[in-house]
């Protein structure tokens, strides 16, 4: 189908403030594009300046550089499990890696493993024999590790070891439906895996651009429990989700939840169609589907024409289970308009604002409850009611006099790409990406990774940005995927950076050329961002200064206990290049002088720690 690109531009006035509204059309369902919005304008002659983001985390680990990719597109929507975390301390995360701009023939997935102590170097080839996309990551067998792709021509190709993070890998593949030619029909694989051992495959795909049983696009279920020999059943139309409920399913709006007390269960929610979860307490033999958001046009495919503004979503979903088996969703806000009949377009508002987190003890979400307002105010916010019901996860924070200069195309509302993880305490963390107000490049708005949790009783803590210090004053931090399970009192992030807003593959033509992106881990403390968080913080650590450093650079301890203070520097790539333990004799401060004369310059990261506490921070050597 051919994409159509449409901007409309309007001139309004709000509160004395000059603003500008756009609007671009979409294709039946697909992203293709979207609308320009209704925001303060900061002077485009402006540079930033000003304080910092208030709300930087001050306590948590140094994120460090694992890979990276040419090929920046990491998702169209939902960010599947890209990050796994074991009981034993290790970690292994993929991504898209794309080599070679722009047709990526070598475009493959991306790997590195942290072995407990560090994280390997980053991969120079793909894993895989052939060009894929898309990885999806989950244990395997007692002790392996699997990953599900698509391929161009030969359907879903499994990578698998019996051994994490060694060995050579092996492969197999998945056709789709009969009479789909070659199999290509699979598209944008998630998948799970169950049973004692983990060797139970469970995979959603999207049959994308085919009419399969009366329903474009529809979404597919396969499952295997002898490693892909056979499968039961194969590539089905899971009751709930056929032709009865929808005209069409997009690509990548879909995620698995980790499987939790007994319960596997996935999102599918495109935006404007009803918003489901569909969940099994049998292990895939019976379904339950469940009704998270109740389209005012549940079989709308952008033909109709009689679309009235309103509130729904923007496709990126996320999904979790807790222990008690109820689940979770978040998805990013999105305000939508189709008022042309039979044109298969429709509009949105790429200015849209707003997180919302919902649960199954809540009544499904319409679009009353979701509002139609794009950018609301704090006073129009108020009257919302997932305002009212603690059911808006976040939205855009200010930052002083600051305001938005203009958002990069993603498809996406201002915060959005979720992460749901259900915290040891029962509560809930929400990682998202969000655009960060004060940090542009007088073009576009930066977006960083930010992150919020309950408190209970549908109260949210504060907002925390993990990426708002002065190393990501000029960062596009997107595509976070949370590791499903903490480890060591921490949660796992990886994520896709580099220093401009927008996609070099889209949309039609893309915000800007091809450049090498970064691949993130970054771990957060569980309670960064929860009120009170350094109520019993016995010690401080300053930022080092001079910073930048070229020789000498002091870094101040201020300690309530005596005893020993260790210093480490480690690079970006986690090696440690300086170790250091002295004794705190006396209360108050303590100060470490170190000479980096020596060092590359280049970004490192020094950790204090004193007893099982530790802080780091940045420094820039120069």
């Amino acid at each position: 189908m051919k994409k159509i690109l449409l901007f409309v531009l309007v001139i309004s006035f709000s509160a004395g403030t000059f603003a500008q509204l756009a609007t671009v059309k979409q294709q039946a369902k697909f992203k293709t594009t979207v609308a320009k919005k209704m925001l303060p304008v900061k002077d485009p002659q402006s540079n930033f300046q000003g304080e910092i983001n208030p709300y930087v985390a001050n306590e948590r680990d140094q994120d460090i550089v694992i890979g990276n990719t040419w090929y920046d597109l990491q998702s169209n929507s939902s960010i599947d499990h890209r990050i796994i975390s074991y009981e034993d301390g290790t970690m292994a995360t993929v991504w898209i890696r794309g080599i070679t701009p722009t047709s990526y023939p070598d475009r493959g997935t991306g790997y590195n493993y942290y072995d407990g102590s560090s994280w390997g170097p980053a991969p120079t080839e793909r894993i895989e024999p052939e060009r894929t996309g898309w990885p999806t990551i989950a244990k395997y067998g007692e002790n392996g590790e699997i990953i599900c792709t698509h391929t161009a021509s030969s359907g879903l190709l499994y990578s698998w070891r019996e051994n994490k993070g060694t060995g050579d890998w092996n492969f197999f593949y998945q056709l789709g439906p009969d009479g789909v030619p070659g199999g290509n029909g699979l598209t944008w694989p998630r998948m799970i895996t169950t049973g004692e051992n983990n060797d139970v495959i469970h995979v959603i795909s999207a049959l994308y651009d085919y009419d399969y049983e009366d329903l474009y696009s529809p979404i597919l279920y396969s499952r295997s429990s002898d490693g892909g020999e056979t499968w039961d059943p194969e590539n089905v139309i899971l009751e709930g989700m056929g032709s009865d409920y929808a005209a069409v399913w997009g690509g990548d709006n879909y995620a698995w939840a980790e499987p939790n007390a007994g319960v596997i269960a996935f999102v599918a929610f495109d935006g404007i169609g009803d918003g489901i979860i569909m969940k099994s307490t049998d292990g895939g033999d019976s379904w339950e589907r469940v009704t998270f958001y109740d389209s005012p046009d549940p079989f709308f495919d952008g033909n109709s024409g009689d679309l009235p503004q309103c509130g729904g979503g923007d496709g990126f979903n996320a999904i979790a289970i807790d222990d008690d088996g109820v689940v979770h969703v978040a998805f990013g806000r999105q305000i939508h308009l189709d008022d042309t009949p039979d044109d298969d377009t429709w509009s949105y508002f790429p200015y849209s604002d707003g997180l919302v987190y919902w649960n199954e003890t809540m009544p499904a979400l319409d679009t009353a409850q979701i509002g139609a307002s794009i950018l609301p105010t704090d006073a129009e916010w108020e009257n919302i009611p997932i305002y009212q019901n603690g059911q808006l996860a976040a939205w855009t924070q200010p930052n002083g006099s600051d305001t938005i200069i203009d958002v990069a195309y993603y498809g996406a509302s201002l915060t959005s790409m979720p992460q749901l993880v259900i915290q040891e305490d029962g509560n809930i963390k929400v990682f998202f990406s969000g655009l960060s107000v004060g940090f542009d490049n007088d073009t576009y708005n930066f977006r960083h990774i930010w992150g919020r949790s309950t408190e209970g009783d549908n109260i949210w803590s504060e907002f925390t940005d993990y990426t708002s210090d002065v190393f990501h004053i000029f960062s596009e931090c997107v595509y976070p995927s949370a590791a499903p399970s903490n480890l060591n009192g921490m949660h796992h992030i990886q994520y896709m950076t580099d220093n401009l807003p927008g996609n070099s593959t889209q949309p039609d033509p893309p915000t800007h050329d091809p450049v090498n992106n970064n691949i993130v881990y970054l771990p957060a403390d569980l309670h960064v961002g929860v009120a009170e968080q350094f109520e019993n913080t016995n010690f401080e650590v300053s930022q080092n200064m001079p910073n930048p450093a070229t020789r000498e650079t002091a870094i101040v301890v201020n300690t309530e206990v005596m005893g020993p203070v260790s210093l480490t520097l480690s690079n970006l790539l986690g090696q440690k290049v300086y170790q250091v333990t002295e004794n705190a004799n006396n209360f108050g401060n303590h100060t470490f002088n170190l000479n980096v004369s020596d060092f590359d310059s280049g970004i490192y990261f020094y950790t204090v720690q004193i007893g099982e506490k530790a802080i780091t921070k940045k420094m820039l050597v120069q």
